[in-house]
Formats: C-alpha cells, sequence, structure tokens
C-alpha cells in the first residue's frame, strides 16, 4: 500500500495503523497519530484501516532538558 507517511510517499503492506507501526519498529509509548489530519485515540490504532494515498502523521514526544 502507497500511503504519504510525514510528507514522504511511503510502502508498506498492511492494513491498519497498527500494521504500520509494525512495520516501522515503532513503540507505542510517547507517540501520537493522526490520519489525514484527524488525530486517531490510540484504542482505535489496530481497527483503523489505511487507504491508498491516507496521509499519516507520526508525533513523537521529546524529552529534553
Amino acid at each position: 500500500m502507497k500511503i504519504m507517511l510525514n510528507d514522504a510517499p511511503h510502502e508498506f503492506v498492511g492494513e491498519t495503523l497498527q500494521d504500520l507501526l509494525t512495520h516501522l519498529d515503532k513503540s507505542e509509548q510517547g507517540i501520537a497519530i493522526a490520519i489525514n489530519q484527524q488525530v486517531v485515540p490510540k484504542s482505535l490504532w489496530c481497527s483503523t484501516e489505511l487507504n491508498e494515498q491516507s496521509q499519516v502523521f507520526i508525533f513523537e514526544s521529546i524529552a529534553g532538558g
């Protein structure tokens, strides 16, 4: 499937946000995800399906000091 991930074209095999996170080897801790400018609650990541050309943004919290 071809999507836009953080404004860059990206291709992966899968259907859901959880599939994408597994593909990217991303931890669920400290991130938020929006699809087509709509934030998706973490409780729905396993059931939220992606479509061709979905615009996905993954936001990561960064600790600093």
